[in-house]
């Protein structure tokens, strides 16, 4: 799926020129997968824009807002006859310059082509998002900032796509935040063992967890993971699940030593990396209960947005 969402934001970009997707040679520029996508239609314009704003609906507010801008499917701009002018309507909502705005129509289009693509899975009938052969059916999270290094403790419950499914990967990004390459030690406490870890950029750690046995097609199985970082190595204040793939359910619990608490918090919920890796003091302000512990659910995260909780000190 992944690889023919990359195709399909190749194909959403193509709209981007003159009216959008009221341009008179529409038909002319569609791609293959948005072909299909109004297949069932007699008449192409109103079905494209009836079914990508539907896939827009899914969106975070200020993704569906730059998308619509970018296609000309919003009433503002579907008149503009030019991207431009729809690039520049989307920058005074915005209040921010043009080069915001067309960073952010980018992480829109991507967005959106992952949910065209989950929408032809659907009316295909394929299974679950799951290219490596397994999805996330539950990842529980406990993340302790109570102690000298911080900690994760990820139950994770995954199920097989396919037969033979032996071995999974779990990975991590920690970000570099004084200039020092960072470090991740990792061990499994049940259901498995660690037989290869990689680092193959400078903040993504991959532990190739193997199963006790094969498992088929459909079955589910479950095991634990323990993850720490190096006490003189910080840490960037939050702890954010960005799916790569199928996840069916987030919870996201965090302990903090009460007499070091954050002096605010926030839920993060389907936010592109760039926002919630900001400062900018937007979001849902979280509080912790007197034990110094938030707990935060998702159901069904969207696939490469943001889900968690992201904190001052």
């Amino acid at each position: 799926m992944a690889g023919s969402a990359e195709l399909i934001r190749v194909e959403i970009r193509a709209l981007r020129k003159g009216r959008g997707v009221r341009a008179g040679n529409v038909e002319a520029l569609l791609g293959e997968s948005l072909r299909e996508l109004v297949a069932r239609a007699g008449t192409v314009v109103p079905a494209l824009v009836t079914e990508l704003d539907a896939c827009a609906a899914e969106l975070p507010e200020d993704l569906r807002t730059a998308v619509r801008a970018s296609l000309g499917l919003a009433g503002e701009t579907k008149d503009m006859p030019h991207f431009k002018d729809r690039v520049s309507w989307l920058a005074a909502q915005l209040q921010r310059d043009e080069r915001t705005a067309l960073r952010r129509i980018d992480d829109a289009e991507r967005v959106l082509a992952r949910e065209v693509a989950l929408e032809l899975n659907r009316r295909t009938g394929a299974g679950p998002v799951a290219p490596m052969g397994w999805y996330l059916d539950e990842l529980r999270t406990l993340v302790r900032m109570d102690v000298a290094s911080p900690e994760f403790h990820e139950h994770r419950r995954i199920v097989a796509t396919r037969d033979g499914l032996q071995e999974v990967r779990a990975w991590m990004d920690v970000p570099q935040d004084d200039g020092r390459r960072p470090a991740l030690s990792g061990e499994v406490l049940y259901g498995g063992r660690i037989v290869r870890r990689e680092q193959p950029t400078s903040s993504q750690f991959q532990f190739a967890i193997r199963f006790p046995e094969p498992l088929r097609a459909g079955q589910s199985h479950e095991y634990g993971l323990l993850l720490r970082i190096p006490e003189d190595q910080p840490m960037r204040p939050h702890c954010v699940l960005t799916p790569e793939c199928q996840c069916n359910r987030f919870t996201l619990r965090v302990r903090f030593d009460p007499a070091r608490a954050p002096r605010r918090i926030r839920r993060v919920d389907g936010e592109t990396v760039r926002r919630f890796d900001s400062a900018e003091p937007v979001g849902v302000p979280v509080e912790l209960d007197e034990a110094g512990e938030l707990e935060l659910s998702f159901d069904r995260p969207a696939l490469y947005l943001g889900y968690g909780a992201r904190w001052q000190m």
